[in-house]
């Protein structure tokens, strides 16, 4: 599971990256990206179980019961409780933001420095559109991920990024390289 995982990241990756970034397929890839991370998650669960039973492994000290498995995940994955909320809310065709509240994850545009003063210039979303589309060869979309009332956001490619690091660490301390 956490090749599928590192592979839809790399499809996320390209998607942000390609020139002209077309936003719908980072959009697209970001949301397979979180669902497959909460698939790892479960999958992981499991392995842990299984292993538990084969071979009476006992839980890694710094887990102290299996019903904590998720605050454990958590407490490892910084981004893991806004990935859920956006996979949930993709699976379940309703907003759930459970361990998640007030978070904001929507489309973001970026641009180069010298296009500031115009990218600032337009006044609405579809301004914008054209702004990008007339720049399609160096701005680039990316999901942006934030709190209700905080101004800073944090990149996607950032978030999501840093959280398939933080996941094949998870599964080296579990016993479980992700190579």
């Amino acid at each position: 599971m956490y090749r599928k995982t590192d592979w839809n990241f790399s499809r996320y990756e390209e998607a942000v990256f390609a020139r002209p970034c077309d936003p719908e397929t980072v959009m697209y890839a970001a949301l397979d990206f979180c669902i497959a991370i909460v698939g790892l998650r479960d999958w992981t669960k499991k392995a842990l179980v299984r292993k538990m039973r084969q071979d009476g492994s006992a839980l890694p000290a710094s887990l102290a019961m299996l019903d904590d498995f998720a605050g454990f995940v958590t407490s490892r994955v910084h981004w893991q409780p806004a990935i859920e909320a956006i996979a949930n809310t993709a699976k379940h065709a309703e907003y759930r933001d459970t361990g998640w509240e007030k978070g904001i994850a929507s489309p973001a545009s970026f641009f180069p420095d010298y296009l500031r003063a115009e990218h600032e210039a337009c006044a609405d979303g579809l301004q914008l559109f054209a702004f990008m589309h007339k720049y399609r060869q160096v701005t680039w979309w990316d999901l942006s991920l934030r709190q209700h009332g905080d101004q800073n956001a944090t990149p996607g490619y950032e978030a999501l990024g840093g959280a398939l690091d933080q996941w094949g660490s998870l599964l080296a301390e579990l016993g479980y390289p992700a190579e």
